[in-house]
């Protein structure tokens, strides 16, 4: 094997193995666009301009993508066999124990995917909290259809500052913290370590963001998905008179570019709360259905603004 062919199979290799990566950690729906798609990337004008067409170069270049794709899973898959905390359920559909006292995950982890499953979710991010397996009857009928997301997409540089100053917000002072008690303490702080001047009670916060001309206001989880994606910092908030019974102040959340939870309606996100069971679910990036009540969906108001 000559150097020509050795770096064949190397490119391919290489290709092939983030061919897996890409489509392992996709959002959106497998279309048959993204068939061609593919093709077009890996056996493109550019690849035949490398390697002609019925040539040893493009030959071992086939042969190293498809060892570098396959690759990818057989190793995942020696990972899995010997991990006490995954088996074969993990590719049929993300299934796994969840980690054991005194472990966790790391604030900037990427979420757990199936290789074989597309965006399923957490058990964390379903709705009625962490020990919720399954699709919820109840909401069967507001099951999202519109799952329109690209397949590739560069994370935006403004969306990876937010994900983190409210991951690392938690880590520091939630959830034993004085953030466990106060939602607008915790946007307070999130966004203070953006740049961006807060104060007051969560109620005033709304009041004051939703008059501001340095705030746009969304009307759907799905907007406020996109801006949080685009890198807006996006409040989520529900007013303290909107429910029944009225709480003593609203209840504020920081959106993030996570997944909608499975009525659509609500994105994910970080937040404190005067509730421990709420407080407890809010530094791990879940819907924020699991912050605000199914029958308030209607009375969330997301607002946003660029850092």
């Amino acid at each position: 094997m000559d150097w020509k062919i050795a770096g064949a199979l190397a490119f391919g290799l290489v290709l092939g193995w983030n061919v897996y990566f890409v489509n392992r950690y996709r959002r959106g729906d497998i279309s048959f666009g993204d068939l061609t798609t593919l093709v077009g990337v890996i056996g493109g004008a550019a690849v035949l301009s490398l390697f002609p067409n019925n040539s040893d170069l493009f030959g071992a270049y086939g042969v190293g993508l498809g060892a570098g794709f396959f690759a990818y899973f057989l190793i995942i898959l020696a990972m899995v066999k010997q991990s006490p905390n995954f088996d074969s359920d993990w590719f049929l559909d993300g299934r796994r124990r969840d980690p054991a006292s005194g472990f966790g995950y790391g604030t900037d982890t990427r979420p757990t995917l199936a290789p074989m499953a597309v965006e399923p979710a957490h058990p964390s991010q379903q709705p009625g909290g962490a020990n919720f397996h399954g699709q919820n009857p109840g909401e069967a009928e507001m099951v999202r259809t519109d799952r329109r997301s690209p397949a590739l997409s560069i994370p935006n540089f403004d969306a990876a500052r937010v994900q983190r100053a409210c991951a690392e917000t938690w880590s520091e002072k939630g959830p034993a913290g004085p953030f466990r008690d106060e939602s607008h303490s915790y946007a307070i702080e999130v966004a203070h370590r953006l740049g961006v001047s807060l104060s007051g009670s969560s109620d005033q916060i709304l009041g004051h963001i939703q008059k501001s001309p340095s705030w746009e206001r969304l009307v759907t989880a799905a907007q406020a998905r996109e801006a949080a994606l685009g890198g807006k910092l996006v409040i989520a908030g529900v007013k303290a008179g909107a429910g029944s019974p009225p709480r003593i102040d609203g209840q504020l959340a920081v959106v993030t570019g996570g997944p909608l939870n499975v009525g659509g309606w609500a994105p994910s996100g970080y937040w404190g709360s005067s509730d421990p069971k709420i407080a407890a679910l809010g530094g791990g990036g879940a819907p924020i259905s699991n912050c605000f009540r199914a029958e308030l969906k209607d009375e969330i108001i997301f607002v946003c603004r660029y850092i």
